[in-house]
């Protein structure tokens, strides 16, 4: 047996992956960490949507509120404006913050680590959310159960349709019900580079 079919056949009997140089795994972090009565209703809610529970937020605890200063004809003058999302319209942190402690109770995470989660709009800035209102915020985890979940994969669903919006390939409408019903089901079908 050749030193390559003896790595083979290890590789397949132990499970072992290797790589070449340079390259890098890429590994699903642990799910944030929730209460089982938390899970049951996760998962129950989360049955029709393209990815796990652990990306979405509960939509009886936040639904998603849209701005009423933002509309499809205004775009041109708000979200589709460079800077448009930036402070003041922002929330700062201290704000945020706050929200996000009451989330780890709202949403039952055994884990409360600020730094696992972005207190992210459901509704984003980008397409008309409403900034402040505690009903469009929740800590979304940074890390989810599978590799392409989690705040920063949403951040790239929201600069998405905000581009097919401003290009007005897309209605203000249409993007905030899209992101809302599944983000996830967007990712999936947005082209990769």
């Amino acid at each position: 047996m050749t030193d390559a079919n003896r790595i083979r056949t290890l590789v397949l009997a132990c499970g072992v992956s290797l790589i070449a140089p340079g390259c890098a795994l890429k590994r699903a972090a642990a799910p944030a960490p929730v209460t089982a009565e938390r899970r049951i209703a996760l998962d129950a809610r989360a049955s029709s949507k393209a990815g796990p529970a652990d990306i979405y937020p509960d939509l009886t605890i936040t639904p998603g509120v849209a701005a009423s200063d933002v509309t499809q004809e205004n775009i041109h003058t708000t979200i589709c404006t460079h800077g448009f999302t930036n402070p003041p319209r922002r929330p700062p942190s201290t704000y945020t913050d706050t929200l996000k402690v009451e989330g780890f109770d709202e949403y039952g995470l055994s884990d409360r680590n600020k730094g696992d989660y972005e207190e992210d709009h459901l509704i984003s800035l980008e397409l008309g959310g409403d900034p402040k209102d505690p009903k469009n915020l929740w800590p979304e985890p940074y890390h989810a159960s599978f590799p392409d979940g989690g705040a920063r994969f949403k951040d790239k669903v929201e600069k998405y349709l905000n581009l097919k919006v401003c290009r007005g390939e897309m209605t203000l409408a249409d993007a905030q019900k899209a992101i809302v019903d599944d983000w996830y089901r967007v990712y999936q079908s947005m082209p990769k580079k």
